[in-house]
């Protein structure tokens, strides 16, 4: 009942269109040589893939280059994706998702993306989704990894294979590219996914977002927490009925709630951009992927230890809530500097008149315990850099003023 009094406070105290978050959060370039880089695979100057640390090479050929197909390596998180571009006039995009770690290559999903360009027809993207198998994956003599891969996960697809995008609740941005697919499990066609490149008019990889039946990469042996969350998308578009406790209205309620707090923090960060300088632009955008990447990292540790109770999706839309909450406040900070929630003169009027010893004491306490994350640590360090940049706030007690506001210190 705790939860439920707390969850239902948020929804009204938030009454702030899902706006769904990119598949790919924060695609960094993997190339030998880069003194940035931290990935453990990278591509040389010949097009292989490469173990950063030893230096094996992860198939005998190469990718195949030149003027009209080029290929490019990139890590999003824990997962490695190699993209090919190629620009011939039967253009196409594949992007090979994988894991790599010592050594083992655990092929995740293969994203294929043609354009047909007939004369009887008007041009239009059609394409593949394959899924992997159990099955462990090494790159036979004599293929290209991108090849092998397209092999293992894709095997003998069908030719062109053109569907109607599905009709969804789900809003989708204007000028945006909406493709459907069929979808590839153990090289056999079990069904269809549709994708959404949001504001783009051609597939890019850090604007695809999934519209409907595309499976998180990973996720497909967890149904339980796809079919939950297709729950909560689907209620989003019922009726809320605040004075019920039950638990679809609560997920109804809290979905709904959740859309207009995105709304206004996506309307909030664009505020934000506009007056910038371009290198705090730059930064900024940085740090908003790395708290988007915390913020579903975190409340998808709160769904799976929830389940399988009922109230597992309440739980996660309730964290999604006050974690967006919490960045709203930072992005609102960013643009006027005011510390969104009277954290230091909270901090003060515990201080009373022995400011000097007893101000410090007071931040740590409201602060809690500390959260050791290394996710959350690399938003909050870019988050509390730029605010001692623009506002001078010690950097000690940003991360602190931080840590209160997460929703695990509620």
């Amino acid at each position: 009942m705790v939860l439920r009094k707390l969850f239902l406070s948020v929804m009204l105290l938030c009454p702030l269109v899902v706006v769904a978050e990119p598949i790919f959060q924060s695609l960094q370039l993997c190339k030998q040589g880069s003194a940035t880089s931290n990935c453990s695979v990278v591509m040389d100057s010949n097009s292989y893939l490469v173990d950063a640390h030893s230096g094996k090479k992860l198939s005998d050929t190469a990718e195949s280059t030149g003027a009209l197909n080029s290929f490019q390596l990139y890590r999003d998180g824990n997962r490695y994706i190699l993209a090919n571009e190629n620009f011939s006039r039967a253009q196409s995009r594949r992007w090979v998702v994988f894991g790599y770690d010592g050594g083992r290559i655990v092929l995740q999903r293969i994203y294929i993306f043609s354009l047909n360009a007939s004369e009887q027809s008007r041009p239009h993207w059609h394409g593949y989704d394959c899924r992997p198998d159990s099955k462990p994956f090494s790159p036979p003599s004599g293929e290209s990894f991108s090849e092998s891969a397209m092999q293992a996960l894709c095997g003998d697809v069908e030719g062109e294979v053109v569907m109607v995008p599905v009709k969804s609740s789900i809003s989708v941005p204007a000028k945006s590219l909406v493709v459907s697919v069929p979808v590839y499990s153990s090289r056999t066609r079990v069904g269809a996914a549709t994708y959404v490149f949001a504001k783009s008019e051609e597939p890019d990889l850090s604007a695809m977002v999934c519209l409907s039946d595309c499976l998180p990469i990973g996720s497909e042996k967890n149904e339980t927490s796809v079919n939950s969350v297709s729950v909560a998308s689907a209620n989003a578009k019922e009726t809320c009925n605040p004075d019920s406790f039950t638990n679809p209205d609560l997920i109804t309620c809290g979905q709904q709630s959740l859309e207009r707090v995105d709304a206004v923090l996506n309307d909030q960060y664009k505020k934000v951009l506009v007056s910038l300088s371009p290198a705090d632009k730059k930064q900024l955008t940085n740090v908003q992927r790395k708290w988007v990447r915390f913020k579903e990292t975190y409340c998808e540790d709160i769904y799976q230890s929830a389940l399988p109770g009922a109230e597992a999706p309440i739980e996660r839309l309730a964290c999604l809530a006050r974690a967006t909450n919490a960045r709203l406040g930072e992005l609102i900070y960013l643009q006027t500097g005011l510390p969104n929630d009277g954290f230091y003169k909270a901090a003060s009027l515990m201080a009373g008149q022995d400011r000097e010893n007893g101000l410090k004491a007071s931040i740590n306490l409201l602060g809690g315990v500390e959260f050791d994350d290394p996710v959350w640590k690399q938003y909050a360090d870019g988050q509390c850099d730029m605010n001692f940049r623009l506002f001078r706030e010690d950097l000690a007690y940003c991360a602190v003023r931080m840590r209160f506001q997460l929703p695990m210190n509620r």
